[in-house]
């Protein structure tokens, strides 16, 4: 900022002269603009950047930089924030994605390891995925054969009735083909 007499001070610059918004503005014949500042009683040449009052508007036209100028695009002020963005993006489809590889080979290995195996009933519908003795008073049903269920693959033999003991994660889980057990063995 520079400070002094400007703006029609009877030196002879010859200029241009207004009011906008209660503020005093002049601009000399060499372009540079200056406001009257009456808390300093002064003239103050304007400049990109300076605490100043707005400039009247159609000075803003005439090759006036009334804007402060921002980076690029490319800038990285503003890439940076674009690339955080994206990663929380990709980390969060990441996440929201299950991992189903490693629950289905899990499921397929707990489902085998119950053949031969009794279960206990939870529920009036549902049995347990934990094996219990077959001679046990809690043992309901006995697994007698176990079917993937992926389409195309073979159903339960009629005599059975088919169970699918829930797994997180896997699409296609494994029937276990289940009889009932009587009481004591």
């Amino acid at each position: 900022m520079i400070r002094g007499r400007r703006g029609g001070d009877g030196d002879g610059d010859e200029g241009e002269r207004c009011v906008h918004r209660g503020v005093h503005w002049y601009r000399d014949a060499r372009g540079n603009v200056s406001f009257y500042d009456a808390s300093g009683s002064e003239w103050v040449r304007w400049a990109r950047g300076v605490d100043a009052p707005p400039l009247p508007p159609r000075w803003q036209l005439l090759g006036v930089p009334t804007r402060v100028t921002r980076p690029g695009w490319r800038s990285p002020w503003r890439v940076i924030p674009l690339l955080l963005l994206v990663a929380v993006i990709i980390i969060a489809v990441f996440q929201s994605v299950p991992s189903s590889s490693g629950n289905t080979a899990a499921e397929a290995k707990a489902a085998t390891a119950l053949l031969g195996q009794c279960l206990a009933r939870t529920g009036s519908k549902g049995f347990s995925s934990k094996a219990v003795a077959c001679t046990s008073a809690k043992a309901a049903v006995k697994v007698v054969q176990v079917v993937p269920t992926t389409p195309g693959s073979p159903t339960c033999p009629s005599s059975t009735v088919a169970v699918e003991l829930a797994y997180p994660g896997v699409r296609y889980l494994h029937q276990e083909c289940v009889v009932a057990v009587t009481p004591g063995g």
